[in-house]
């Protein structure tokens, strides 16, 4: 059994330092959310944190003990009451964050890509009072809470506020599975499992430092919007320059005027980025020259030659506004042949695996130099343990986590959490390994395994990773079909305007040959539009085989 433990170390925030246990008593234990907030707030205040606004720490507590008394005094709510966000990146989805926690009630986090229908099932489901939310995603008719307009300017006085006793056990935020017609499961995270995870961000302190800068164009109602543009922030004393539009040009608009240190995506826009970067080599004829550099850049510099491996790396650094030192990645998996890309141009990758039933990072690729002179390359954040459960021949086996990011378990759902749970383990239902330095490698979902009819496990990502580095393919699903009453493998690939089905047979083919023949795709089909994505940027492979089953792609004649 492959497993990863991290250093078990008794964390407390104070000015975000790490303090171990035996220095644990000079410091007040962090008793909820609000706790949190208070104290790093109170310790910088000067500090800036909204960047784009030119906010301090000062201004976000104070404004958020001004959203609770509006809370608690015009709207009653109180501990245990579920108040719904429904909103775009705003600061007053920070804020509102904050101040529901801080009156005991939970924050139920609704997605702004989803129907109103949806949206009103998920309020139904969890006895919501209130819903703080911007204006165009008001929902009116019988039985949806009150509405709110989470931009409105609160008057209330913060000399009025008062937090609630909300205790680390407490939920504090609600969130629904992927799944959300039907009957979804609902994960609630505890006000522990948010201490924990600003508690653990604070390993990262060697590689991420004060006054860094975050971009936040993730969407904050998912938890990987949680993690890495709330409570990261926040805890490592950073800033956070907020992106509520979705548009590449205003990204690298941003890059260029406020240059961020820090550049959280989903493995799709690194994989766009990558595909630039290397197209604007070709374009120059200067692509060889860069492999060549990159992959003898530590013999370069060596010698002396470290200018030519600058001279190389400059413009892709000067794409991200010449100041990024780290780049993180998660919501779904990264390949790691796109992770060693952007490690050889220099930056410190953090390569995040995670679930919301884990509070997000269950484990991080992420290698850093450590302070004592020691190379740290994955693991989970302190006080939790991954471990791959009955590992096959190749060390492939079920992802389990256990520690404190981990869920109390499923809202009202014995039989999820029957089913979830093992010996304290939170069986992830994904598949990965562990390489010899603990980074791990993950397979794809336990369902989505192709199973062939010889008895062979086909893996839809690795086939997906080894497609995709063909430029002309920019999207690719690969999953179970069958063909003449034959289990397959079966790939639909999103390819470049103007890329027809006898080229994307060439690449196919040529691909092919780098893997075993069972693996082979032999049955494709293409489209120019963009396939069906959740909003962490994963693709719907059911979705996808649903259109194929349709008719909606250019299937190939075999």
């Amino acid at each position: 059994m492959g497993c990863y433990s991290a250093r078990k170390v008794c964390i407390v925030i104070t000015g975000a330092v790490m303090v171990t246990v035996s220095e644990h008593k000079r410091v007040e234990m962090i008793k909820n959310i609000y706790d949190m907030l208070h104290q790093v707030c109170s310790q910088n205040k000067d500090r800036i944190f909204f960047v784009r606004q030119n906010e301090t720490y000062a201004d976000l507590l104070r404004r958020v003990k001004q959203r609770a008394v509006l809370l608690a005094k015009r709207f009653g709510i109180k501990r245990g009451d579920t108040v719904a966000i429904l909103s775009g990146n705003t600061p007053d989805f920070i804020r509102s964050y904050f101040a529901i926690t801080s009156q005991g009630a939970r924050v139920l986090m609704l997605d702004t890509g989803l129907s109103t229908a949806e949206h009103v099932n998920m309020m139904r489901r969890t006895n919501c009072k209130l819903a703080l939310a911007q204006r165009e995603y008001f929902i009116k008719g019988r039985g949806v809470p009150k509405m709110f307009d989470i931009e409105s300017v609160d008057d209330t006085d913060a000399r009025e506020f008062t937090a609630a006793p909300a205790e680390r056990g407490d939920i504090a935020m609600l969130s629904f599975t992927s799944g959300s017609t039907g009957n979804p499961k609902v994960v609630g995270l505890t006000h522990d499992n948010i201490i924990s995870l600003g508690e653990g961000a604070l390993f990262y302190s060697p590689v991420i430092h004060p006054g860094y800068t975050f971009y936040g164009f993730l969407p904050l109602y998912h938890i990987y919007g949680v993690v890495i543009n709330i409570i990261a922030p926040l805890v490592l004393r950073g800033k956070l320059l907020l992106q509520p539009i979705l548009n590449p040009r205003e990204f690298l608009a941003d890059f260029k005027k406020y240059r961020p240190e820090v550049i959280p995506a989903v493995p799709r826009i690194w994989e766009t980025f990558h595909k630039k970067i290397i197209d604007a080599a070709r374009e120059k004829h200067a692509y060889t020259l860069m492999r060549v550099v990159l992959s003898m850049r530590h013999i370069l510099r060596a010698v002396g030659l470290s200018g030519i491996v600058t001279r190389v790396t400059k413009p892709v650094h000067d794409l991200f506004g010449g100041n990024t030192k780290v780049l993180v990645s998660a919501g779904a998996t990264l390949k790691p042949s796109i992770r060693k890309f952007y490690e050889r141009l220099g930056f410190v990758v953090g390569d995040c695996y995670g679930l919301t039933e884990t509070t997000g990072p269950a484990n991080f690729n992420f290698a850093f130099r450590m302070p004592d002179g020691s190379m740290h390359y994955a693991g989970p954040l302190p006080g939790n343990e991954i471990q791959i459960h009955n590992p096959d021949k190749n060390g492939i086996g079920e992802i389990w986590v256990r520690g404190n990011l981990v869920m109390p378990g499923y809202v009202d759902n014995d039989a999820a959490n029957s089913a979830a749970f093992e010996d304290g383990w939170f069986k992830t239902g994904d598949l990965g390994k562990l390489d010899k330095r603990g980074r791990l490698v993950v397979k794809g979902r336990q369902k989505q395994v192709i199973v062939l009819d010889s008895g062979k496990n086909v893996y839809p990502d690795e086939l997906e990773d080894l497609y995709l580095q063909n430029d002309e393919i920019l999207a690719a699903a690969v999953f179970e079909y069958v063909v003449k009453g034959k289990v397959v493998p079966f790939a639909v690939f999103q390819v470049k305007p103007g890329t027809n089905i006898t080229r994307v047979t060439a690449l196919v083919k040529a691909s092919n040959l780098k893997i075993a023949p069972y693996k082979w795709v032999r049955h494709f089909a293409i489209t120019e539009n963009e396939l069906p994505q959740t909003s962490a940027r994963k693709i719907k492979h059911f979705a996808v085989r649903e259109m194929l089953d349709n008719g909606s792609f250019t299937v190939a004649e075999q």
